[in-house]
Order: structure tokens, then sequence, then C-alpha cells
């Protein structure tokens, strides 16, 4: 199941990577995340924010001097926890392979304090789900999700905020509870 949903998934992003433009640069990204679940069957007495990381890497495609392609390969840690009993909380992580491909607006493209914006879809696979207590087997094997972010290059680093919203439901219990993911991020980056 997950070759099917996998391959087809780097096939477009080669593509696109392909069709995009120039080749600008390659880089790494390391960062912090907190996310939270969101949905309308939030189980136990309520959900808080779980610390994670993001770490990867970035190719960067110019189309313009303003516009460019950003593929990112990220493995990063997402989740929540839950308070179950009084103030008992139990804590979700959920590891996945993520493909962010991001169309990027950079202002000021011309000096050396370049802020830009970006916006796209971001494609993931579940590595490993798991909590206090167990190794998580009714969590989906692939999610799906819109980045919305800013950032700041100075010279060959890089300050991006950014915002990952989940689309896709991950529980896959017989229950049918409604869970996404909710992450904010914040990563620093190096072009080489």
């Amino acid at each position: 199941m997950r070759k099917t949903i996998i391959f087809p998934i780097l096939f477009l992003l080669f593509t696109l990577n392909i069709m995009a433009g120039e080749f600008t640069g390659i880089g790494i990204k390391l960062g912090y995340n907190s996310s939270i679940f969101t949905g309308n069957d939030i189980p136990g007495k309520g959900v808080h924010s779980q610390a994670g990381f993001a770490l990867g890497g970035f190719v960067c495609y110019k189309i313009s001097n303003r516009f460019s392609l950003q593929q990112e390969a990220f493995i990063t840690v997402k989740g929540a926890k839950i308070n179950t009993v009084g103030d008992v909380y139990l804590s979700n992580m959920f590891m996945y392979f993520e493909l962010p491909l991001l169309a990027k607006m950079t202002f000021r493209s011309e000096h050396r304090l370049k802020p830009y914006i970006f916006l796209g879809p971001a494609f993931g696979i579940t590595i490993l789900a798991f909590n206090n207590v167990a190794v998580l087997e009714d969590i989906r094997s692939s999610d799906f999700g819109v980045v919305l972010g800013t950032g700041i290059e100075v010279w060959k680093f890089s300050f991006d905020i950014r915002f990952n919203k989940g689309l896709l439901n991950f529980d896959q219990s017989a229950d049918d509870i409604d869970l996404k993911n909710r992450t904010f991020s914040i990563l620093m980056g190096f072009a080489f």
C-alpha cells in the first residue's frame, strides 16, 4: 500500500523540479516543532502541545528573480499530549518522512537581507507512532497537509517560521474518530 502512494508522489515532485527552472541551491534545515491534535473527537479531557523536531534538507529552483520552487525532505516528529485521568498526560508522538513542495516569493532579492513567504502542500509517510504505553497500530500510513510560512535569508543562512495544517484524519481505529495534526515550526537552514 505504501509503495503505491510513495512512487507517484516522488515521480510528481521530480517532474515538477525538472520543469521548475534554474537550480539555485541545496541545503540543510533543523528545527523545533510544537504540534497538537485538532478535530471533532478530541479524546480525554483535552490536549496540549507536544514538542518535536524536524531535520532534513532542501533543493531550490529559481523561476524568476522573486519566485522559486523549494522542495524539502524532512524527518519530523509531531503529536500531542492527551489529558486522560486527573492530571496525567499521555504523550503521543508520530514520526514522519515529510516532503513539502513550496512556492516561495522573495522580497528585496537583490539585497543581502531577503525576507520571503511560502506556501505549498506537504506529503508525509508515517515511520513510527507511539505513546508512553505502546506502539500505536491504528495510525494512517500517510499524511497530507498545507504549509504556510515566512522567513528571512542572510547570506547562506535562513530562518523560517511555519504552520503546517494536516488535512487527513490520522486515526484509523474502529471508533471513526476525527483527528488531524497541526504543527507550528521554527527552522534554521544553511545553503551550500
